[in-house]
């Protein structure tokens, strides 16, 4: 009885670890949509209201919500401290510092937006900005390829691999 509980435990747990893999990609897809929302909003703001960035990064905050909202909210803040640093340097530590599902190759996207951003005039920064939520896009499609591709896989790996283990160990 008990090596079957035990059995049981472990084919959970390696399907647990499955769709695990699974939610990382799935948060990754959504985190992109969402960032490129955040700069659609951002684009708005700064581009034809106009407004100060940190206005603009707070209503951009207000209109997302999880670790997206986080960081756009973290970026507001920081900025109006002024703690002397550079808008690149705010931009960067708020975006290594929110809890956002993103691949080293999405954060470096991300990164080369922070020296233009309160730089330039309204639509240097708007062009910017356009062009930076469509480059979102475009790894959102390519993580929802991904996650079509690869969710699968993790998931039978998983319980396969749970499987096997469980046969092995009774």
């Amino acid at each position: 009885m008990i090596r079957l509980l035990g059995a049981v435990l472990v084919v959970a747990g390696c399907g647990a670890l499955g769709l695990g893999g699974v939610a990382r990609l799935d948060g990754r897809v959504k985190d992109l949509g969402e960032l490129a929302a955040g700069l659609d909003a951002l684009q708005r703001e700064l581009g034809w209201r106009l407004a100060p960035l940190p206005d603009a990064l707070e209503t951009a905050a207000k209109a997302l919500h999880g670790p997206t909202a986080d960081f756009f909210t973290r970026c507001a803040q920081r900025v109006r401290q002024a703690d002397g640093q550079s808008f690149r340097e705010v931009w960067r530590d708020s975006l290594n510092a929110a809890p956002l599902r993103l691949t080293a190759e999405d954060r470096g996207f991300l990164e080369r937006l922070g020296p233009v951003l309160g730089r330039y005039d309204g639509d240097s920064q708007r062009l910017a900005l356009e062009d930076a939520a469509a480059g979102l896009r475009q790894l959102q499609g390519a993580a929802a390829d991904d996650l079509r591709r690869l969710g699968r896989v993790y998931g039978v790996l998983g319980m396969t691999a749970g499987l096997f283990l469980a046969i092995l160990l009774i």
